[in-house]
């Protein structure tokens, strides 16, 4: 697997950051309620101003640490999430490719193009030796056949291109949100 798809966050990292933000999360949901608590103490009359801004310091600062493990965690979980998703997209990408591949390999035997490859390099040689009225009918005719065969190889190719295209705004939009976060 290229280094791109590498994951650089393993199960056990990934197992203890979930829990860990599960945990983060119940203990900043603790110190908001304390914290209301506090407040409405004030409100009621049981605590004044300078006391309420006392007790609620060590919340304060308690809040900003929990915030600040929780942003950690949540990268790590993104982080897990987006290497995951772009490994699950490269995976589809590369059996979609090889899809197309086998089956472009089980409908070139059935046609002659390498004789027909072979046939047109040798019809445009005597093109010009030729009268130019007999050839021109000739001429006229191969362009017509050639379109819808490069109308179908161009659609095979188009669609890969669109397929590629696809999976490179795809990772574009990956690395995007792995730099953002």
């Amino acid at each position: 697997m290229p280094d791109t798809i590498r994951k650089t966050v393993t199960e056990s990292d990934i197992a203890k950051a979930r829990n860990r933000l599960r945990v983060a999360n119940l203990e900043r949901d603790i110190i908001g309620d304390a914290l209301t608590k506090i407040y409405e103490a004030e409100t009621k009359g049981t605590i004044n101003e300078p006391e309420k801004n006392q007790m609620i310091q060590p919340y304060k600062n308690d809040l900003k640490r929990v915030d600040a493990e929780i942003e950690t965690y949540k990268k790590t979980v993104d982080l897990y999430e987006l290497e995951t998703a772009k490994e699950d997209l490269f995976m589809r990408f590369q059996e979609t490719f090889l899809d197309i591949q086998a089956r472009i390999e089980k409908i070139r035997p059935s046609l002659t193009l390498p004789g027909s490859n072979e046939t047109k390099p040798t019809e445009p040689k005597p093109i010009p030796t030729k009268t130019e009225p007999t050839e021109q009918t000739v001429e006229d005719a191969p362009p017509r056949e050639k379109p819808p065969r490069e109308k179908a190889r161009n659609k095979a190719e188009e669609k890969i291109e669109t397929i590629r295209e696809e999976v490179l705004k795809a990772m574009e939009r990956l690395e995007q949100i792995e730099t953002e976060g």
